[in-house]
């Protein structure tokens, strides 16, 4: 195994790792019946900061454009905003399975950069896509939510009257 294809695949034995720890903790959470805010927070958070820092670091080495930064920061900041307002940590539908799906679309793009060299562009692109569009539709799900309380409260608030 050549020196590059060494690190892709310590890089996929690692993302592995750290998808199976994040499903693993989700696991023994829920059979315990435990779940903290600060916990959910960090959890969320940490999976942010390192499906983030593998884009950028694609993106330096020119193999990702930049709107999928651009994606991936603005469907965190529309959880933080929504979780905000609602005094509440937030999961939507979609929204709550962002971290998963760009975890398994790195995973893909590592494991066909490794093993499908020939197909490695094509999938790479259509994982993107997916990708994509899923965050643009955790975000429309995020700034819906927000629209859809507000209207509800205005609605209530006529009601009273």
């Amino acid at each position: 195994m050549g020196e590059l294809q060494g690190k892709y695949f310590q890089s996929l034995m690692i993302i592995l790792l750290i998808s199976m720890s994040d499903i693993v903790d989700g696991m023994v959470a829920k059979q315990a019946e435990s779940s903290c805010k600060g916990g959910d927070i960090f959890d969320i958070a940490a999976d942010f900061m390192v499906v983030l820092s593998i884009f950028v670091l694609w993106y330096l080495k020119q193999m990702v454009s930049a709107y999928i930064i651009f994606l991936i920061l603005l469907s965190f900041i529309s959880f933080v905003y929504t979780s905000f307002l609602k005094k509440k940590i937030v999961k939507n539908k979609i929204g709550k399975y962002v971290g998963a799906v760009c975890f398994l679309g790195i995973t893909v793009i590592i494991f066909t950069r490794l093993y499908l060299k020939e197909t490695y562009i094509s999938v790479q692109n259509l994982t993107l896509i997916f990708i994509s569009i899923y965050l643009i539709i955790s975000i429309i799900e995020n700034v819906w939510s927000i629209t859809k309380d507000n209207f509800l409260q205005e609605k209530k608030d006529v009601e009273k009257r």
